[in-house]
């Protein structure tokens, strides 16, 4: 995989981040939000923060993706 600076390569927004994440879950499976993690500390060590951050996105929305159980609080429809 490559590493692209956000410099360089227009980040995913929005829907893209739930795409990514769900790409992410696919091919990692349980290992994804660890594989999310690396990817945005190997930007930061690089000084891209806005990379880094949409990576953090990415795990926080791989994370939702992989609760069993609605969050304290969350709503259930």
């Amino acid at each position: 995989m490559s590493y692209f600076k956000t410099s360089e390569v227009a980040g995913p927004l929005g829907v893209d981040i739930w795409q990514m994440a769900f790409l992410m879950e696919q091919r990692y499976g349980a290992d994804a939000m660890l594989e999310s993690v690396a990817l945005a500390e190997h930007l930061l060590e690089d000084g891209d923060c806005q990379g880094a951050a949409m990576w953090h996105r990415i795990r926080d929305a791989i994370e939702w993706l992989q609760a069993k159980a609605p969050a304290k609080g969350e709503a259930v429809h």
